[in-house]
């Protein structure tokens, strides 16, 4: 019988649990034709952010801790339990946003609590349900509907890389979820642009590394966003690769220096943070780099506890 190493052990477990098991007042309505944006902020990158008169909920992980698998071998995830209940978190929602099917955006739990009616928004784009077999390729959408949702719709198409939603407009631009070998196992993600008449312009990064290409100084600079809201845990699985997964604290500087070098008005929003057993980048990590920004600049930066609201815009 062949002998599986430690390392070997981990990396298939990495994998595995990445591409498998891909007193806060969460009733508030806004008012139709409001200009606030809220964000109410939950934990990793589980949000609900009240925009246009909207209530959208952002990459619902749901379970409790410790209830789904290791990423880095360390610990099962999530690594910290809600701030509040799911049910109150799905209460009242318009439509739901998921970037990608890791399950640390879209979990099981999500895929059983959530109203099978329900709007769900996502990139036209496709991975590999195991990310070790290639035959497992789906688009999200497909993945999403075998939870047995009947509402899915893709941000893009074949004629625009748009997708109207009642008064919203949804945009899905680059993203890269890694580099080198990491990259091409972890599968494609995007970004996503939100815009609506009158209201602030938001820009998701969704997992993503700060590029040495400038793709994403690109999307700063054709869209100047009014918000970004930035993933910036700095996962890591060393039994695969030494290489960062998405934002760590160090590019997320350098995002929050390129987004106000287009917009000087910008606020960041930084999550994906202190909630999994692969993200070693922490919220003091990135506060200490936020603290030698000038004066004004950190005062436009959030760093949201699990269970914060913030007002935006």
């Amino acid at each position: 019988m062949k002998r599986i190493s430690r390392r070997e052990l981990l990396r298939n477990a990495g994998l595995l649990a990445l591409g498998t098991f891909s007193s806060i007042s969460c009733s508030v309505k806004p008012r139709p034709g409001s200009k606030a944006v809220e964000y109410e902020f939950f934990r990793n990158v589980t949000a609900r952010l009240t925009y246009g008169g909207q209530t959208l909920l952002l990459d619902p992980m749901l379970s409790p801790k410790g209830a789904l698998p290791s990423f880095a071998g360390i610990s099962p995830n999530p690594t910290v339990e809600l701030p509040t209940s799911p049910a109150a978190i799905i209460r009242d929602i318009d439509a739901v946003i998921v970037t990608h099917m890791h399950s640390d955006h879209f979990d099981p739990a999500a895929g059983e609590l959530l109203d099978k009616s329900l709007p769900i928004i996502t990139p036209r784009n496709s991975a590999r349900v195991n990310p070790a077999d290639p035959s497992t390729l789906a688009s999200f959408k497909t993945q999403l509907e075998e939870y047995g949702f009947s509402d899915v719709m893709e941000i893009a198409s074949e004629e625009s890389e748009s997708l109207s939603f009642r008064n919203l407009t949804f945009r899905q631009v680059w993203a890269r979820h890694g580099k080198g070998v990491v990259g091409d196992l972890i599968g494609d993600v995007n970004g996503i642009i939100v815009t609506a008449d009158g209201m602030p312009t938001i820009y998701w990064t969704s997992d993503t590394i700060l590029d040495e290409a400038g793709e994403i100084e690109g999307i700063l600079q054709r869209f100047k966003p009014d918000i970004v809201i930035a993933n910036t845990g700095g996962p890591v699985i060393e039994a695969v690769s030494p290489e960062l997964l998405l934002m760590d604290a160090a590019q997320g500087i350098e995002l929050i220096k390129l987004a106000n070098r287009y917009n000087p008005k910008v606020q960041v929003v930084a999550i994906h943070m202190e909630s999994l057993d692969h993200c070693f980048s922490t919220r003091q990590d990135l506060l200490k780099l936020v603290n030698t920004l000038p004066a004004e600049l950190q005062q436009r930066v959030f760093i949201p506890e699990d269970g914060e609201h913030i007002t935006l815009g």
